[in-house]
């Protein structure tokens, strides 16, 4: 059984590294953007795959055509598959229609409409997080049947296999340190003309001395860390599950990070712009995992008074057995 994977942001090598464990019967294929860490993630883990387009900006026709021109591009490179498994790539859901072919696709944002209107009627079976409502899901195209509800978090799915690296601290300057990532601003999602609280931020936790771990979004948002002693930027990548389980907190514009920490064990705070949460960051929000605020002092404050625990990676193999018993059931069931 072949099974391609598409691989767009870089939360999800990580992420589809962990699932690879438990599919090791299948001959895997996998495809890449050019986007943000996700080629040195790839490249760090050990994965073979191939690099086929990249995120276009500039003006709405520039990026439209960008679109089309990288479906049409895995279209006509990628072999042969029986199955397609991703992570929300609309792409791999395009190609996999386009070639007659099943898709199984992984997801927990529930806000993005225009997105989910614009794949769900091409989606076979899509996995998404029980704090998800199934109705928002329904109101954006999806058939109720091709949904698939599991515990947990997608983060618990390569929490499960975490080991910390105990040299990881010797890629950084200091031993005591706040992790820092921007908010992602060019996210259609957002609002137009939503500024960042990163320079504030900065400001606030370099006059009370405290160490930053910088990891800049876009090369733009370096700027922000010009003029100051006490910030760092890496180099090179790094791998976010060490720097969640070494932080004294992680502080993001967005709610994957925040997830892993909190799933870490460590103080997380989300001071995500939009106007509405997706729903898994309100449910560890409600539970008290996460802080969302775009205050830069009651982030301060709340960070301050914060203690980390010990992960619960029991929890989290429970949620990756759950998923890969799923998507294995959909590819094995006997073909009608």
């Amino acid at each position: 059984m072949k099974i391609w994977i598409d691989i767009k942001n870089s939360h999800e090598p990580l992420f589809f590294k962990s699932l690879e464990g438990g599919l090791l019967d299948y001959d895997i294929n996998y495809t890449c953007r050019e986007f943000a860490e996700v080629i040195p993630l790839l490249k760090k883990y050990n994965f073979n795959f191939s690099i086929i387009g990249n995120r276009p900006e500039g003006n709405m026709i520039k990026r439209v055509l960008g679109f089309y021109g990288r479906v049409f591009q895995l279209y006509t490179q990628v072999p042969d598959f029986d199955f397609s498994l991703n992570h929300m790539s609309i792409w791999a859901v395009y190609v996999s229609r386009l070639r007659r072919r099943k898709n199984i696709t992984i997801g927990d944002n529930d806000i993005d409409h225009l997105l989910n209107r614009r794949m769900f009627n091409y989606v076979d079976y899509f996995l998404s997080p029980k704090a998800i409502n199934p109705k928002v899901l329904i109101n954006d195209n999806l058939n109720s049947e091709k949904i698939i509800s599991f515990n947990g978090f997608k983060e618990d799915i390569y929490m499960a296999d975490y080991i910390p690296d105990k040299h990881f601290l010797q890629e950084l300057p200091f031993d005591d340190f706040v992790t820092i990532r921007p908010e992602s601003l060019q996210a259609t999602y957002l609002p137009k003309g939503t500024k960042s609280i990163v320079p504030s931020l900065l400001d606030i936790l370099s006059n009370k001395g405290i160490n930053v771990l910088y990891l800049p979004r876009y090369s733009s948002d370096t700027q922000y860390a010009d003029g100051y002693n006490n910030i760092f930027i890496p180099p090179k990548v790094l791998n976010g599950l060490d720097v969640c389980y070494y932080s004294r907190a992680v502080i993001t514009g967005a709610g994957t990070f925040a997830r892993e920490a909190a799933c870490m064990g460590t103080p997380a705070v989300s001071f995500f712009p939009g106007p509405k949460l997706l729903a898994v960051d309100s449910k560890m929000i409600a539970d008290g995992w996460i802080l969302h605020s775009r205050d830069p002092y009651e982030i301060y404050n709340y960070i301050l008074g914060s203690q980390k625990k010990e992960p619960n990676l029991d929890r989290s193999k429970k949620v990756k057995k759950e998923v890969l018993d799923i998507i294995k059931n959909i590819i094995d069931q006997p073909k009608i």
